[in-house]
């Protein structure tokens, strides 16, 4: 059950932060960004996450929803964490996942997508899963 719950969560945020991306406001560096939305985690403050990312795709108030979807991880001390992809396509395309050890939860991954346009990255896309057996989360890294 708990499985389906983070499924639902994983495509509202999918289909939901990417159809807000018109709007969105721009991101100077995807890498600083990342670092510091990730940095000091333990304990994980979904409401303050949510807010940096809901202030990047330019819709503040979508950091309800966002820190909503993040309530699992609420609190929880992360034992481990660290950035184990960022990929540049071109200068065009940019994902960068985070991988992190959640203590009584497991292995969770977070991934966030920027997308450049004439005017700068946006940040197309946040999304997290949790994996225990593979490397990767299935579908959730391109190659």
């Amino acid at each position: 059950m708990r499985r389906l719950f983070q499924t639902a969560i994983i495509i509202f945020f999918a289909l939901t932060l990417s159809s807000l991306a018109d709007s969105s406001a721009r991101v100077q560096d995807p890498g600083k960004f990342c670092d510091d939305l990730f940095a000091d985690i333990s304990p994980f403050r979904s409401a303050e996450i949510a807010e940096k990312v809901a202030a990047a795709i330019g819709k503040p108030e979508a950091a309800e929803a966002l820190t909503n979807g993040l309530k699992l991880l609420e609190g929880r001390k992360i034992d481990f964490s660290r950035k184990v992809i960022d990929k540049d396509f071109s200068n065009a395309l940019r994902q960068i996942v985070y991988y992190a050890y959640v203590e009584n939860i497991g292995f969770v991954y977070f991934r966030v997508n920027f997308k450049m346009t004439s005017t700068g990255w946006i940040l197309a896309n946040f999304n997290f899963k949790s994996e225990t057996i593979e490397l990767f989360p299935k579908d959730f890294v391109e190659p």
